[in-house]
């Protein structure tokens, strides 16, 4: 007999098993989410080092100004060229609102500014136990780093590393869309199911 599952897949009852004829996966257990991103903002002229010291707060650190901003909390460190670096912010429109407001304060437009994403870092969760030596013996993407007890996976199909911990916790590095490091996720659990080795 078959019904719909919650997610509009066909599933026969009693079976598990999904309408392209593989095991239905767990999806719905896996939470994402992004502990921190970097954003580089260029405004249309640089930022001049010492009128960030004088009216934007800021404090002289080597060729660096680094600035703490309260609501949303930041951190700004405007960069030798004069360019701004944002730290502490996970969403791009709200860093952008963030560093305009210092831009008035210093007496500049904020037209023109260009902003850059790097790499963002995602905390997210399976909601299923990893047998991690399973893992390292089936994939060779996949090593145990013992120091930290987790999974190192080198996904670089989807420009990633990820750090799986036993307990199905776990980050992406070195992605800078939310997106693409879901879709990492996804395809590793997906393979480790297919495997047996989640529990």
């Amino acid at each position: 007999m078959a019904a719909l599952d919650v997610g509009g897949n066909i599933v026969l009852a009693g079976s598990g098993i999904g309408r392209h004829g593989g095991m239905k996966l767990a999806d719905e257990r896996i939470s994402v989410e992004v502990e921190t991103q970097t954003f580089r903002f260029t405004p249309s002229e640089p930022i001049d080092h010492d009128e960030a010291v004088t009216l934007g707060g800021g404090s002289k650190s080597g060729e660096y100004v680094v600035i703490s901003h309260e609501e949303p909390h930041a951190t700004f460190v405007i960069e030798p060229e004069g360019t701004v670096l944002v730290h502490g912010i996970s969403r791009g429109e709200v860093a952008r609102l963030a560093i305009e407001e210092l831009l008035y304060k210093l007496g500049m437009t904020n037209e023109w500014l260009m902003m850059d994403s790097g790499d963002m870092i995602v905390q997210f969760s399976i909601g299923r136990a990893v047998l991690l030596e399973l893992v390292a013996d089936r994939f060779p993407d996949a090593n145990i780093d013992y120091d930290i007890n987790a999974l190192r996976i080198d996904a670089s199909r989807h420009g990633a590393q990820i750090i799986l911990f036993n307990n199905g916790h776990g980050i992406v590095l070195g992605q800078s869309s939310k997106r693409i490091a879901e879709m990492a996720i996804r395809h590793w659990v997906k393979r480790f199911e297919l495997e047996g080795a989640l529990a």
